[in-house]
């Protein structure tokens, strides 16, 4: 799990990114969170960047709020209500972008493993 804490609908939130995030995601909008995030990272790197789609920029930043307080057992101090109405553009795409950070560094491969091959792995005799 990654996580990092952000202030969102003026309150104080982690945000965490693990296999709970992508799940979450999936049962609010019934899509993979992989192609949300393709849309996202080609929206936000367009020049002039664009927002994604709100709706499920919403949902993803309650999937990564989900995951982090329910390995804490704990409540979320933000609903999605207190995001929709609250919330400020520049506060929700802070939290998209931490979103999409944590996204990096879960994915990431460790860099003792960065250009090494492992022996055989892709080489089946048939």
């Amino acid at each position: 799990m990654k996580k990092e804490t952000i202030t969102i609908a003026g309150k104080k939130v982690t945000l965490a990114y693990c296999f709970a995030t992508e799940i979450a995601y999936k049962d609010y909008t019934g899509e993979n969170i992989g192609d949300y995030m393709k849309e996202a990272i080609a929206k936000t790197t367009a020049t002039p960047p664009q927002m994604p789609d709100i709706k499920k920029t919403m949902y993803i930043i309650l999937a990564a709020i989900m995951a982090y307080y329910a390995s804490q057992d704990k409540d979320a101090p933000v609903k999605d209500q207190d995001i929709m109405t609250e919330a400020t553009p520049q506060e929700l795409g802070a939290a998209l972008g931490t979103v999409l950070s944590l996204y990096a560094q879960f994915y990431a491969v460790p860099e003792e493993m960065k250009g090494k091959e492992s022996k055989g792995k892709g080489k089946g005799k048939n």
